[in-house]
């Protein structure tokens, strides 16, 4: 007896654009919406304190701060609150007086000024916070309310097209997050690449 039914079709969209590291499927918890709303396909998610999905970069607030003093030596200081690393700087003074000679790390959410604040030098630093901790690709379309969570299918692993994938309004998709998505498995070549 041979099996000839046909279960079902599939079209190709070109979000996955490599066989490795594999697309590996897992299931996670989308958090209830604000407003109803249908999450495409290749929208990446963050999870937020919680542990839920969210939308990477739906959760972005501009309103943390940072306050140091400088010693004269240290020249790291470690930004990060309450286990919420900050997605980027906005704005950093030194004695009142607006620097630019610093890099940041939104890794591990820690500035290095290039020489040490002086000795009772006032730092204080501006952040936004939210869409710094990407975590994964949603598979299907997907309806959530506003009443309940929502489980789904996501990749926590794979290659993916970056032109085929989605992140909230008006936020852009960082090199932070893309690190931090190679680190869980997700790498990102496009398309044409891909040939």
């Amino acid at each position: 007896m041979y099996l000839s039914k046909k279960l079902g079709e599939m079209e190709y969209d070109g979000l996955i654009t490599g066989l490795e590291p594999p697309a590996i499927v897992g299931a996670g918890t989308i958090a209830a919406l604000a407003e109803k709303a249908t999450l495409a396909r290749g929208t990446i998610l963050a999870k937020n304190a919680a542990g839920k999905l969210i939308v990477l970069g739906s959760d972005i607030d501009t309103t943390g701060t940072f306050s140091g003093t400088g010693n004269g030596s240290k020249t790291v200081f470690d930004l990060v609150d309450g286990g919420v690393v900050p997605a980027a700087l906005t704005e950093v003074k030194v004695g009142g007086t607006a620097v630019t000679a610093y890099t940041y790390n939104s890794t591990l959410g820690t500035i290095t000024f290039d020489t040490a604040p002086a000795n009772a030098a006032a730092i204080a630093i501006k952040y936004t916070t939210g869409g710094g901790n990407a975590y994964a690709i949603l598979c299907d379309d997907t309806e959530v309310g506003t009443a309940a969570d929502v489980t789904a299918p996501i990749y926590i692993a794979g290659c993916f097209d970056p032109d085929k994938c989605a992140v909230a309004s008006g936020y852009t998709l960082s090199d932070a997050d893309k690190d931090r998505l190679r680190e869980l498995g997700i790498i990102f070549k496009a398309a044409s690449d891909a040939n």
